[in-house]
C-alpha cells in the first residue's frame, strides 16, 4: 500500500525559495532475526512543515522486535535510491511502540541540497544486527593484471539491508543446529569452514541472501559515504579496521576493530566472505551498470575481504578472490543483506 501526499514547502533560509515536497510512504514488512514474519504497518501517514521543520506522523501497527529500529528515509530521484535520516528525532530507532500519531520531525537547516527537488519519505524497520546501506552510484577504480591499464567502471545500486558484522558461530549454531567451526571456545567469532552451499542454507533460513559482488564492494567501501578510494573497508590504516596475518595468529570475535563509515564490521581480514555471484574475470567490464548480478554460470564463486591468515594485499576491498562452491576452509565465513 503507498500513499502520496504532495505539499509545497517555504525554506526562508534560501529567501522564499520553494522545496516542492513528495511524501511518499510504504508499508514495510520486517524480518525477525530467525525467523520470516510481519511485524508492523505503517499507516495514515501525513506530513507539515511548520518554518523549517517537517513533521511526519504515522500510525503504526505491530510491536517491534527487540532490537529492531524504525527508521526514515528519503529519496530525490522519485524513490530509485533512499538514504537514511539520521538527524530526525521522534518516533525514531528502538522501543517506539505501536499506536496512532506517532511523529518524527526534522529541521530543515543546512538542507540546501533539497531546494526545488521532489523528496520522497520511506519509514522502514531495520531488523537487530543490520545496516542501512543507502543506495547511489560508485565507480570502481582499478589495475588490469594483463595490461596493466587503470580501469574505471560505474555502477548504480538500490539500498539494502547488509549485517554489521560476519554471522558468528553463536548465530550459525542457533539456526542450522550444528557447528561449523574448526576453533571452539569463541561463539562471537565468525563461523568458518563453511562452503557457498551452507552459507545459502543459512541466509534461506533466515529469509536473507547473500550480497552480490558488487553489494559486497559498494557496502565495504562506505557506500554513499564513502571516503575518497580507501584501501580496507573504513581505513588507509589495516590495523584499525582489520585482523590480518600480521596482527592475529586466528580468527577474533566480530565488531572488535572500527567500523567503516556506515557502521559495518570485518569487511577487510577476520574471514574471508562469500558473495553471491560466480566468479568472471572481466565482471566489472561485463557488468549491468545498474544491480549487477554476475555470470549466469560458472564454476567458482567470488569471496572478498581477505583473513585472519591473509596479508594486507588481500584485505584490501578492490582484491578479488574465486573458490569451488563446495569449497571449505578454516578462513572462509560470510555476512548476509536482505532486500527492502
Amino acid at each position: 500500500m503507498v500513499l502520496d501526499v504532495n505539499f509545497v514547502c517555504t525554506f526562508s533560509k534560501i529567501h522564499r525559495n520553494l522545496i516542492i515536497m513528495k511524501i511518499k510512504y510504504i508499508l514495510t514488512l520486517a524480518l525477525s532475526f530467525y525467523t520470516i514474519a510481519s511485524a508492523q504497518t505503517y499507516k495514515n501517514v501525513r506530513a507539515k512543515q511548520d518554518g523549517l521543520s517537517i513533521t511526519v506522523q504515522y500510525d503504526m501497527a505491530g510491536k517491534l522486535f527487540r532490537g529492531d529500529q524504525v527508521a526514515l528515509t528519503y529519496s530525490l530521484d522519485n524513490g530509485k535510491t533512499f538514504s537514511v535520516i539520521t538527524n530526525a528525532d521522534g518516533d525514531l530507532g528502538a522501543n517506539v511502540l505501536p499506536g496512532k500519531n506517532n511523529e518524527i520531525n526534522w529541521l530543515l537547516i543546512d538542507k540546501d541540497f533539497i531546494i526545488g527537488k521532489i523528496i520522497n519519505f520511506r519509514v522502514v524497520t531495520i531488523p537487530e544486527g543490520m545496516v542501512y546501506v543507502d543506495g547511489g552510484k560508485y565507480t570502481r577504480t582499478s589495475i588490469d593484471d594483463k595490461k596493466k591499464e587503470r580501469t574505471e567502471h560505474s555502477l548504480e545500486l538500490n539500498s539494502f539491508l547488509m549485517d554489521a558484522t560476519e554471522v558468528t558461530q553463536r548465530e550459525y549454531r542457533h539456526i542450522m543446529g550444528k557447528y561449523a567451526s574448526d576453533y571452539t571456545g569463541c561463539m562471537e567469532c565468525p563461523v568458518e569452514n563453511v562452503s557457498w552451499f551452507d552459507a545459502i542454507a543459512y541466509a534461506n533460513k533466515v529469509g536473507k541472501r547473500l550480497p552480490t559482488e558488487a553489494e559486497w564492494e559498494y557496502a565495504a567501501r562506505g557506500g554513499a559515504y564513502a571516503k575518497s578510494q580507501q584501501t580496507y573497508s573504513g581505513s588507509n590504516k589495516i590495523d584499525d579496521v582489520a585482523w590480518y596475518l600480521a596482527n592475529t595468529q586466528s580468527k577474533q570475535p566480530v565488531g572488535k576493530k572500527n567500523p567503516n563509515a556506515i557502521g559495518i564490521y570485518d569487511m577487510s581480514g577476520n574471514v574471508w566472505e562469500w558473495c553471491a555471484d560466480w566468479y568472471h574475470d572481466d565482471y566489472f567490464q561485463i557488468a549491468d551498470p545498474e544491480n549487477p548480478q554476475g555470470p549466469d554460470y560458472g564454476t567458482e564463486k567470488v569471496v572478498r575481504g581477505g583473513s585472519w591468515f591473509s596479508n594486507d594485499v588481500f584485505c584490501n576491498v578492490s582484491r578479488r578472490y574465486k573458490l569451488k562452491p563446495d569449497y571449505r576452509d578454516t578462513n572462509f565465513g560470510f555476512r548476509c543483506v536482505k532486500d527492502l
